[in-house]
């Protein structure tokens, strides 16, 4: 999966080499310390905006935003379509983005944009129209059972299957609720405050009583939630209709709930954790009513809030920005307005931006270049550590059948039945995204088709799809420090080739092993493989596990596993990949350095990020990803390549011995 990376800071390194064989920090030198050397120039000037929990060293969402709002600024200019006639695409950018920096309007409006919708909760008399109210507002609000859809079908890849996915909490994963330690504790309680102001401000009788109930509500749901080590888990997810989950898990009126979202009736869903639809639907019953639609008062209100008059704002911002991220102040309404047009109509940006800023010659460049990995890949996978010669040949069709999608689709998305009204910033938002929810709930036992995009080609990430076999690179990645036009092939190898290296190191993971060259959820490894990438597995969890990132606070290694095995498995491909480009060519020289020197130093540049303690904190118990030192050094520590481009030598931060350097293919 994609790749936020993760803190900076030099304390953090110095933590880390304190509790696990990882490099000390030590100035400059790559034989002590790669990613600072790559980056500690950068870091010692950085500097975190009192707006800002974190930045990174190629601030990638900012230069999309300052290219988007340029175009919108284009697009004001022209012409506003006749009285009567239909608005073109340009003038909903233009009238969505301006609602939403419009904090006067927003300020003027009150509550009565929320009115209607508070009104339907006030409304609801019975368990039926609890379940059928939660359908109606998917996509705008993320229910304690809520779905997900536009995905392939586990055992029947050339269908599309929405998601049933646990959810509901307010706060960011279950250890905010059920963790003993005092951060998490202090943050339950300014959870709780928040909560209470909501209340008061909606008028609620009781603030401090109502904030009181909704916490002990939602702790019920944090222990019925799977742990998120174990919460994605392909072999748990059951394909069931509404019958099926009425019998299954009891509680919640699925068939009034899936009508309420759009399901079609009688069609199956993906439920990805059982366990947790099982406990919520036993809470729907054993809760009174009353404190379930008191929840989704205050759910609704905090999701809203950013759009809400000044002291709801205000008091979002205590919470998520200051408690849960360390922010000093909140950030530009017109940045977030950038946000939520991307997020509402990235088609229609999409299409203006390509035209100006990703060129054909980009893309079947970067095209080339992931051509050129998956070959290498394709001789790679005989030297899976892990895999026999069964599994090795299933996992040579997968290679042979992965597909590529880089930069944008083929096709762009129709938003004529999307309204936009000018000045109804929180109207705007929530038909945006109920509008995205139906489509996906439109495709609901359709076939897939291959050509369409499940991510915006404004998303500065990237991921790997099992069921279609295929790696996802939208436009907005493909800039430095991933991909640069005018750099050579080592740094480009170094950024965007292990990147793409990476998502194919997910075909042969814990979760690549449920899911055949065809995308067919089935099991095609043997006890023994299982074993075996097990065992390899612990050996890289167990480093994992060492590192203290804050005073108490450790990387999870079972929880990152993946993303670090990835990791792993992507920088060698990537530098194996690189050296057949070379063929008998020496490696070229460049800058003072020569070619995998900088081949390294550019994969350790894309992790380069600084980032505030709450902030780290908040993603070491929720984010599969590891801290951005372990990205950027751990990887070269295991490649002899790396060794042997920088000299590195017993006592120096980054020497692995050999006999201890891991290699997974």
């Amino acid at each position: 999966m994609p790749h936020r990376p993760i803190p900076a800071l030099a304390p953090l390194l110095l933590a880390l080499a304190a509790s696990c064989p990882l490099p000390a920090a030590a100035g400059g030198d790559p034989r002590d310390n790669l990613y600072l050397a790559a980056n500690g120039a950068w870091l010692d000037a950085a500097v975190l905006p009192p707006d800002r929990a974190e930045v990174y060293g190629a601030d990638l969402p900012a230069s999309v935003n300052a290219r988007v709002r340029a175009i919108v600024e284009d697009l004001r200019s022209q012409a506003r379509p006749a009285a009567g006639t239909a608005p073109d695409i340009g003038r909903k950018l233009v009238d969505f983005y301006d609602s939403q920096r419009d904090l006067a309007a927003i300020d003027r409006a009150g509550l009565a944009p929320l009115q209607a919708r508070l009104a339907e909760i006030d409304a609801i008399g019975t368990a039926q129209e609890l379940a059928h109210w939660q359908g109606r507002v998917q996509g705008i609000l993320k229910t304690p059972l809520w779905l997900w859809g536009g995905f392939a079908d586990f055992k029947d890849p050339g269908i599309n299957r929405v998601l049933v996915m646990q959810g509901g909490l307010g706060l960011p994963e279950r250890d905010y609720y059920l963790s003993a330690d005092a951060r998490f504790a202090a943050t339950r309680d300014a959870y709780r405050d928040y909560l209470a102001t909501l209340a008061r401000l909606a008028g609620e009788a009781d603030p401090a009583g109502a904030a009181g109930r909704v916490l002990a509500l939602e702790t019920r749901l944090a222990r019925a939630h799977v742990p998120a080590a174990e919460a994605m888990n392909p072999a748990s997810v059951r394909s069931l209709d509404a019958r099926a989950l009425e019998r299954d898990a009891p509680g919640l009126a699925w068939q009034a709930f899936l009508e309420g979202a759009a399901i079609p009736a009688g069609h199956a869903v993906n439920v990805v954790q059982p366990a947790a639809a099982r406990a919520v639907g036993a809470l729907l019953r054993e809760l009174p009513l009353a404190d379930w639609k008191l929840y989704f008062r205050l759910r609704l209100l905090d999701v809203s809030a950013p759009l809400l008059p000044l002291q709801f704002r205000a008091a979002h911002f205590a919470l998520r920005g200051k408690v849960l991220g360390g922010l000093a102040a909140p950030r530009p309404q017109d940045e977030r307005a950038l946000d939520a047009l991307a997020e509402a109509l990235g088609d229609g940006l999409g299409a203006l931006y390509m035209a100006r800023h990703f060129p054909p010659a980009q893309k079947a460049r970067v095209e080339a270049m992931v051509e050129r990995i998956r070959l290498a890949a394709l001789d790679a996978v005989d030297d899976i550590a892990w895999l026999g010669p069964r599994a090795r040949a299933e996992a040579r069709d997968k290679v042979k059948r992965m597909r590529a999608k880089v930069g944008y689709p083929a096709a762009w998305r129709d938003y004529g039945a999307l309204e936009v009204q000018p000045g109804e910033a929180l109207g705007n938002r929530d038909r945006a995204r109920r509008h995205e929810w139906l489509r996906l709930a439109t495709l609901s036992g359709t076939p897939v088709d291959r050509a369409a995009w499940a991510m915006s080609p404004l998303e500065p990430n990237a991921f790997y799809d099992p069921m279609l076999n295929e790696i996802n690179l939208p436009a907005a990645i493909l800039q430095p420090p991933f991909f640069d036009a005018g750099a050579d092939d080592a740094a480009n190898y170094g950024g965007i080739g292990a990147l793409v290296a990476h998502e194919i190191g997910h075909a042969f993971d814990s979760t690549g092993s449920q899911f055949d060259s065809r995308g067919v959820q089935r099991d095609w490894w043997t006890a023994d493989e299982h074993a075996a990438f097990e065992a390899f597995g612990a050996r890289v969890s167990a480093r994992f596990d060492a590192a203290e990132v804050l005073p108490g606070a450790r990387v999870n290694g079972k929880l990152t596993l993946p993303e670090n095995l990835a990791d792993l498995m992507g920088l060698q491909l990537a530098w194996r990949a690189y050296q057949a480009t070379l063929g008998t060519r020496p490696a070229p020289g460049a800058g003072g350095r020569g070619a995998a020197q900088r081949f390294f130093l550019a994969y350790a540049r894309q992790w380069a990020v600084k980032r505030r303690d709450e902030r780290t904190l908040q993603l070491l118990a929720s984010d599969p990803h590891a801290p951005a030192p372990l990205r950027a050094n751990f990887p070269a520590m295991q490649l002899d390549a790396f060794h042997e481009a920088f000299g590195t030598r017993p006592g120096d931060g980054m020497f692995l011995p050999l006999e201890e350097r891991l290699r997974a293919w």
